[in-house]
């Protein structure tokens, strides 16, 4: 009951009166004072203000749910023991994790709802005009993208834009997904009007972040619920990726690695990301809790405490081959090390003082995300569900790709405009360039280049809404649920899976790279439960969550 709407909204009123004002306020966790009301008299408090969008707002969603989602939902990675019900669809009503990523989303929502009322009713004339638009800018750039990720979870949602009203009366009817874009487009291009092109602290949002997201959100609009993609929506996805390719200064890091290092956070690829509290111990609420669902061995944190089963689905290391310009199949490496541990595979920036890290396992658990111990590795910063990594909303190889997409639109396929940014994301990763490139081609690359970033499931959505009987046929042919037994790497590093036929209680699944352990139960995904149930706590304060929906009233 824990997570009715209103009581979340409860909580994000609280929280926007608990945020420090240090000029470093990203890296220090909060220090509880209470706000008053004459706090927002400059522009710096204005600044401090929007600081818990960055981290408290996304923790409980990024704690777990955004794995459990944008992750093993997409099957980049499976276990029987860690959340199965996922990866599989069987996620009911009733389940815990659902309300929590409820309560994730909302409490972005609320946050950003109440700090924009403290903004426009509480600043002081000391506040300028550029403070507050910039300020407002960044909690309406948070509260689109919470509302744009929420849409791919269940759907039609409940739209608001003032927080008291809803606790004044929780029961209100969804509105539609034409709705919900409508304001998630709004609240985005107020953001890339009103946000500097530079940031006025390293990880504050900018106009290009907006863009970012408004090119992303163009995309997405354009095929859902389309037999054909709307061609307008395709001309502003273009618009706005072009922008930020051309103009915004940045730049795709030369080592893929390198993202996914904290001493690498708010690189020049970053263009919006949550920025999470460094420490040396748990700070619950302001730190990166994910670490430990990650990790599969205490060795690669130093000996901080993990416990994740989680390894690459069999699916997911089958996208690590492709085809190479000579027509010939190849195996890359270094975005498939980078995200999942193979046997044998080191790295030397693990565990550095021992001289780095060997996988000697035989399975293939999850690297990226796991960022090593807390000396060396990571100036202290690790510890028990506490990573000084910060999380990518957007970063620029998901423009370069969503600019080819756009440029594909409804073609067969791509040989000229935006051919050249699909291969620059290639050729960071060490692979052959493509000479001309289809949809299957940019699936496959998305999830080569996210896997493990928690979106890959959000990109599986917008192509089902645009390409329903595909898409199915796609998901229902991803080997969802299997395992193995091992994971042996070749001389040429390609894949193969190994099933001991000592264990002959186990049914086997042939496949072409080897033989894989069948689950108890395949499962079967139909447009019935591709998008998850609204929590049974949330249907019971609110039926109109099983009504119909209503349109919004955009006052406009």
């Amino acid at each position: 009951m824990k997570h009715y709407l209103y009581i979340t909204i409860a909580a994000a009123l609280l929280l926007t009166t608990t945020v420090s004002c240090s000029s470093d306020f990203l890296d220090k966790t909060p220090d509880g004072e209470y706000i008053e009301d004459n706090f927002y008299d400059s522009d710096d408090a204005l600044y401090a203000s929007t600081a818990p969008l960055y981290n408290r707002a996304w923790f409980d969603y990024n704690t777990r749910g955004m794995l459990l989602l944008g992750s093993l939902r997409a099957n980049d990675a499976y276990s029987p023991y860690n959340w199965p019900e996922y990866g599989m669809f069987t996620v009911t009503a009733l389940n815990e994790y659902l309300s929590d990523i409820w309560a994730g989303f909302f409490s972005v929502v609320t946050m950003a709802n109440a700090t924009i009322e403290n903004i426009e009713t509480k600043s002081t004339a000391n506040v300028t005009e550029d403070a507050k638009r910039t300020a407002i800018g960044e909690a309406r750039l948070m509260r689109g993208v919470a509302l744009f990720y929420a849409m791919h979870v269940w759907g039609p949602l409940v739209l608001f834009e003032n927080n008291q009203e809803v606790v004044d009366n929780p029961v209100r009817p969804r509105n539609p997904e034409e709705d919900v874009f409508k304001f998630v487009i709004n609240d985005l291009t107020y953001a890339a009007e009103n946000l500097p092109e530079s940031p006025y602290a390293p990880g504050r949002a900018t106009c290009w972040s907006a863009k970012a997201m408004l090119s992303k959100v163009y995309l997405a609009r354009s095929g859902w619920d389309k037999s054909q993609r709307d061609e307008a929506d395709l001309t502003q996805a273009k618009k706005y990726a072009l922008d930020v390719i051309e103009n915004s200064g940045s730049k795709l890091l030369d080592d893929y690695h390198n993202l996914f290092k904290y001493r690498y956070n708010n690189n020049e690829e970053s263009l919006l990301a949550c920025q999470w509290y460094k420490s040396t111990t748990l700070q619950w609420y302001v730190c990166n809790a994910t670490i430990s669902d990650l990790c599969a061995d205490s060795k690669m944190l130093g000996g901080v405490m993990c416990w994740s089963a989680l390894n690459a689905s069999p699916d997911m290391l089958m996208q690590y081959r492709y085809k190479g310009s000579n027509g010939a199949y190849k195996w890359e490496t270094t975005r498939r090390d980078a995200s999942f541990c193979t046997p044998g595979v080191h790295y030397d920036y693990i565990c550095i003082a021992d001289g780095g890290y060997t996988y000697d396992g035989s399975y293939a658990p999850i690297k990226k995300g796991v960022v090593g111990g807390p000396d060396d590795d990571n100036d202290g910063y690790v510890a028990m569900m506490c990573s000084p990594l910060n999380t990518y909303i957007i970063r620029l190889a998901d423009v370069y790709l969503i600019y080819a997409e756009a440029c594909l639109g409804n073609n067969s396929s791509l040989s000229g405009e935006g051919l050249q940014y699909f291969n620059a994301v290639r050729r960071r990763a060490g692979i052959d360039e493509a000479a001309s490139i289809t949809l299957e081609d940019i699936i496959r690359e998305r999830r080569v280049e996210f896997g493990m970033e928690y979106l890959n499931w959000y990109s599986m959505l917008e192509w089902y809404k645009w390409k329903p009987n595909f898409m199915l046929n796609y998901l229902n042919n991803q080997y969802r649920g299997c395992t193995y037994n091992e994971v042996r790497v070749g001389t040429d590093n390609e894949l193969s899976f190994y099933h001991n036929p000592d264990n002959d209680w186990e049914e086997v699944v042939s496949t072409e790279f080897g033989d894989l352990v069948a689950p108890d139960v395949t499962p079967v995904i139909t447009k019935d439960n591709i998008f998850l149930p609204y929590p049974e706590a949330d249907v019971i304060q609110n039926p109109y969550l099983k009504r119909e929906p209503e349109h919004y009233n955009f006052n406009e």
